[in-house]
């Protein structure tokens, strides 16, 4: 199945591993040339909540990316230690349009998900009508927290915060019927279905996530008005995710739901600028959507 457009909600700039370390402009050149690759037609940049050799600032990856139309940039949040961040500023990337969303690490920063002091940046947020996506469940670090960032909390300021919009990354994995009560509960609640694995899916662990997937979009109803895709790359290969989302048994409107008009709602991606994008991308040679499964 293929849709009209794919929008990748959950991407990042970062090194992984320090024998592969490059410098961020590589990255972004890699990510254009995946997406050309793929019909990726644009991407979610979410940046770190810490700065280092391997995770660049938010200003080293808006000018990295030189205000791309191809791409959307969320501002990651540290919330803890002793560089926490700059609230001011935040707020007034968002008011320039440079920063169309905030991230928040949960479990990773060693704070939960409903920690009482995110009440300020919940309030920037639902000023400036912007998506605050949270990390909810197993993490990539060992040294993380992972009941901190259980998708149980997420409920706790959904109903706090009526007027926030949230997004679920990776669906709350392994606690994919926690995470499926909480979006069937709550209008403002989103989800990505990113980061499942590492790399690519082997045999049984995509029939297992792709079962897991099926008994929440049964449990939810419409995963169309909630759901979106996103990958989580470069951690996980954007091609297995392509097989992946074939896989859900989608009808024709929840897979171009899913595939690209949620995210274009939720983070506010003009269809003519997919449209722009998608036409400079095919009169450059690039597949147009030949690639995909």
């Amino acid at each position: 199945m293929s849709s009209r457009y794919l929008i990748d909600v959950h991407v990042h700039l970062n090194n992984y591993h320090e024998s592969t370390r490059r410098p961020t402009i590589d990255h972004v050149q890699e990510l254009f040339a995946k997406m050309d690759e793929l019909a990726i037609d644009h991407a979610v940049v979410i940046t770190s909540y810490r700065v280092d050799l391997d995770r660049p600032s938010v200003e080293q990856v808006l000018e990295a990316l030189a205000a791309s139309p191809r791409v959307t940039v969320v501002e990651g949040l540290r919330w803890r230690g002793d560089q926490r961040s700059d609230l001011f500023s935040l707020e007034e990337r968002i008011r320039d349009g440079q920063v169309q969303g905030i991230k928040l690490y949960p479990g990773y920063d060693l704070y939960p998900i409903n920690d009482p002091s995110l009440e300020t940046v919940f309030r920037i947020a639902a000023k400036h009508d912007v998506p605050v996506m949270i990390h909810t469940g197993d993490t990539y670090s060992k040294t993380a927290k992972v009941r901190m960032a259980h998708p149980l909390l997420v409920d706790d300021v959904a109903v706090d915060y009526p007027d926030v919009r949230f997004v679920m990354c990776h669906l709350g994995n392994p606690w994919f019927q926690d995470a499926a009560e909480v979006l069937y509960k709550n209008d403002n609640v989103w989800a990505d279905i990113s980061g499942l694995t590492l790399g690519e899916f082997t045999y049984d662990f995509e029939r297992y996530v792709a079962m897991r997937l099926k008994d929440m979009i049964t449990y939810m109803g419409d995963p169309g008005q909630q759901l979106m895709y996103g990958t989580d790359w470069p951690l996980v290969h954007m091609r297995p995710y392509l097989k992946l989302l074939d896989e859900l048994d989608f009808t024709d409107e929840q897979y171009e739901n899913v595939a690209w008009r949620t995210a274009a709602k939720l983070f506010k991606i003009d269809e003519a600028r997919l449209e722009a994008t998608r036409t400079l991308r095919e009169a450059n040679g690039a597949s147009g959507g030949e690639a995909r499964p």
